[in-house]
C-alpha cells in the first residue's frame, strides 16, 4: 500500500507518457493505448506539447491494433492542437504515415481556420512581448541606471568535499577556510617529510649493522638507535596523517552544514561598475 501511494504521488504526465511510449515501442499496443487514455483521465488539462504526444501515441497504437476509426479520431485531436503536425517517416511505419497524411488532407477545410488562428495568437503574443520590452526600456531610460544590482552566485556541491578549506572559502567563511588550509598543509607536509625521512634512513646501506658489531645491534640489520628513531618517525607519520584526515572530515562536515546552493547579494553599484557592466 505504501509503495502504491508513493508511486501515485510521484506520477506526472511526463512519466506516464514515457511509460505509454515505452509500451508502444515494445509492441504492447493495447497497454500503450490504455495508458494514454488513463493520462487523459488523470490530467484533463495537459500542456500542449504533452497533449500532442499523447494523441500521437494513441493514434499509432490504435492503428497498430487495427482500429482505424479510433486512430483517425486520435489524429484529428492531434491536428486540432497542431494543424501543421507531421509524423516522422524515419520513426513511423510508412502505412501509418500515409494514413495520417490522408486524415490531414481530408480535415484540411477545418484545419485552415485553426492554422490562421494560431498564427494570429502568435502574432498577438509577439506584439505583447514587444510592448512589454518597450515599456521596460522606457522606464529604464526615465529612471536611469539601476540603484542596486543583485549578484547571483551558484555554488558547486562537489567543492564541499575538497580539502584545504575549499568548502569554507566557497561558503564565504574565509577565516575558517584559511585555518583549515594552513593546518592541513602543515599536517600534510609533516606526514610527507616523515615518510621521506623514514625511507631515507631505512634504505641507507651505510646505516646497517656490520658483521663485527657487538653493540647497538641486538636486532640486525638495523642498529638499535636507528630502529628507535624509525619508530619515533612512524609515530609522527601516523599522528600527522590522522590529524590531516580529522581536519579534512571536519572541513567537509562544516562545509555541508553551511552549504547554500545559490546566494543572491544585493549591492549598490558604483558608476565605474555600472559602466563596465553596460560595456560588457
Amino acid at each position: 500500500m505504501t509503495a502504491l501511494l508513493l508511486a501515485i504521488a510521484l506520477a506526472t504526465p511526463a512519466t506516464d507518457l514515457k511509460r505509454a511510449k515505452d509500451r508502444y515501442e515494445f509492441g504492447a499496443y493495447a497497454d500503450a493505448a490504455g495508458a494514454v487514455r488513463q493520462v487523459f483521465v488523470q490530467y484533463p488539462d495537459l500542456p500542449e506539447p504533452q497533449a500532442i504526444e499523447a494523441w500521437r501515441i494513441l493514434g499509432l497504437a490504435e492503428f497498430q491494433l487495427g482500429d482505424q476509426a479510433a486512430a483517425r479520431e486520435a489524429f484529428v485531436h492531434l491536428l486540432s492542437i497542431d494543424p501543421d503536425h507531421a509524423l516522422d517517416p524515419f520513426l513511423v511505419p510508412p502505412n501509418i504515415v500515409d494514413f495520417f497524411d490522408r486524415v490531414k488532407r481530408e480535415a484540411e477545410p477545418q484545419l485552415q481556420p485553426l492554422r490562421e488562428r494560431r498564427k494570429q495568437l502568435k502574432e498577438e503574443e509577439r506584439l505583447a512581448e514587444e510592448a512589454r520590452r518597450k515599456l521596460l526600456a522606457e522606464e529604464q531610460a526615465r529612471s536611469g541606471p539601476p540603484a542596486k544590482l543583485v549578484i547571483v552566485q551558484e555554488r558547486v556541491y562537489i567543492i564541499n568535499f575538497l580539502p584545504f578549506g575549499a568548502g569554507q572559502f566557497q561558503n564565504g567563511d574565509r577565516t575558517k577556510g584559511t585555518i583549515l588550509a594552513v593546518t592541513q598543509v602543515l599536517f600534510g607536509a609533516v606526514n610527507l617529510g616523515a615518510i621521506l625521512l623514514h625511507n631515507a634512513i631505512a634504505d641507507d646501506p651505510s646505516r646497517r649493522c656490520s658483521v663485527t658489531s657487538t653493540t647497538n645491534c641486538s636486532n640486525p640489520p638495523i642498529p638499535d638507535s636507528d630502529r628507535a628513531l624509525l619508530q619515533n618517525i612512524d609515530v609522527v607519520k601516523y599522528v600527522s596523517a590522522a590529524l590531516f584526515w580529522a581536519t579534512y572530515a571536519y572541513g567537509v562536515t562544516d562545509a555541508l552544514i553551511n552549504y547554500v546552493p545559490r546566494v543572491e547579494t544585493e549591492v549598490t553599484p558604483t558608476k565605474a561598475a555600472l559602466k563596465l557592466s553596460w560595456q560588457f
